[in-house]
């Protein structure tokens, strides 16, 4: 039994981890690096096709992203992913399509892919050429870690986190395994993520100073996930008096994933459940929340108020044509909630630049640029934590990272491998 890393290995972006026993296989994701350009998982079309099964952890293109290209090539693997997974990914996975500039594959591709997916629950034994059992991740509606139940155990993580957050539990701890494959996004001393109390609360001031200005609040957000709890967040400040109330615009595909996270509110948290079961209160659903009218935005700019619009690191969306418009006065804001890539127009803003690149047009850069720590991704001590958790633990790998210092504290007690890209290793 062997893994083999095909993307993700030290790299944030295109998680594809192969494990395979003869003619037994079955791939970690699928998923594509955005960025300047698009990066696909290291492996040939003659490897693909010969996968028999893939288990995908979650709908973010990193980890989903490549899914219809495998259909494309003629391969017809047995997707797994839990509802949520397949709900958001259809709407993420047809957007993806949508902007591609190699035109890869089609939307019949994409429809298929989610026709085929087999739905699997948390707590589930399946029975595939491996038996395989999921658990909740937190990272977003639907995230799942999974263990192959052999050799030992096992887990690969996904993405994972470790805090409740408005609409989710944190990841389960505690599982047993001898081999976990873990994301290490923020494995560095450095990555160390404030409380989300303190980062709301500190975002809370800057967006009230904004709007006393009388500017603007930019958030480019992701679609799936970011989007939904920093939009109930937003709406909790407005109720309680700690945001003025101003109007909250939607947009890009953040209302088609409201929807989908209401129509899925089964596997948010018990507080979530509440207020949809016990009340007429729907979180998903505000008199705050606002669409813009037309495709000119006019009516976004009439009075000061918060944008939240993808992308979430300005690769492309809507939010493009906020940036150009709101970038040229010092009034407005432009405030990062996640993960930057380097190479993105959101981490070069974050490093300084003055000018921004859009469309084939330098817009200048006037607008405030800040960042807060609301990942759904565990920090450097939650990621320490989580690996002591595992019962039974011997060998480590270390993935979904640019680079970590995780190894020197993990070492000590287990066997710790980064797999560089296309390596293999024995199990």
């Amino acid at each position: 039994m062997r893994l083999t890393f095909y993307g993700g290995a030290e790299e944030v972006g295109r998680s594809s981890v192969l494990l395979e026993d003869g003619k037994r296989n079955m791939m970690f994701d699928c998923g594509i690096k955005l960025g300047e350009n698009v990066e696909y998982p290291l492996v040939s079309d003659d490897e693909m096709r010969r996968i028999r099964n893939i288990f995908i952890t979650h709908a973010h293109l990193d980890h989903c992203g490549y899914l219809p290209h495998v259909y494309a090539i003629g391969a017809k693997p047995k997707i797994y992913a839990t509802k949520p997974t397949h709900d958001l990914a259809g709407i993420l996975l047809s957007d993806y399509r949508r902007i591609q500039r190699d035109k890869k594959f089609r939307q019949k591709d994409v429809d298929d892919v989610l026709r085929d997916m087999k739905l699997v629950e948390f707590g589930e034994t399946v029975h595939s050429d491996f038996n395989f059992e999921i658990f909740n991740a937190g990272h977003i509606l639907g995230s799942s870690m999974v263990r192959i139940n052999e050799k030992g155990g096992i887990l690969y993580s996904g993405d994972i986190c470790m805090r409740k957050t408005r609409i989710l539990e944190a990841c389960q701890k505690g599982t047993h395994a001898e081999k976990l494959i873990i994301e290490s996004t923020y494995g560095t001393e450095e990555g160390v993520i404030p409380s989300f109390k303190d980062s709301y609360q500190k975002m809370v001031v800057s967006i009230k100073e904004t709007i006393k200005e009388g500017g603007f609040v930019l958030i480019p957000s992701f679609a799936v996930g970011r989007a939904q709890e920093i939009l109930l967040a937003l709406d909790d400040y407005m109720r309680s008096g700690a945001l003025p109330q101003v109007k909250i615009y939607v947009d890009g595909m953040i209302t088609k994933a409201m929807r989908i996270y209401r129509h899925n509110a089964y596997y948010a948290n018990e507080d979530i459940k509440k207020r949809i079961l016990m009340s007429e209160d729907d979180p998903f659903k505000s008199p705050m929340f606002f669409k813009p009218k037309s495709k000119t935005k006019e009516d976004v700019f009439q009075d000061p108020c918060i944008i939240v619009s993808t992308s979430g690191m300005l690769t492309g969306g809507p939010a493009l044509g906020y940036l150009e418009k709101l970038a040229p006065d010092p009034k407005n804001k432009i405030i990062f909630v996640g993960y930057q890539a380097e190479g993105t127009r959101g981490s070069k803003l974050l490093a300084g630049a003055k000018t921004i690149d859009i469309s084939g047009r330098e817009v200048e850069v006037k607008m405030k640029v800040e960042s807060y720590h609301l990942s759904a991704h565990a920090d450097y001590h939650e990621l320490l934590q989580f690996v002591k958790s595992v019962r039974g633990l011997k060998k480590v790998f270390l993935v979904h990272g640019e680079k970590t210092t995780l190894k020197d504290d993990l070492e000590k007690h287990y066997e710790v491998i980064i797999p560089r890209p296309m390596e293999s290793h024995g199990l």
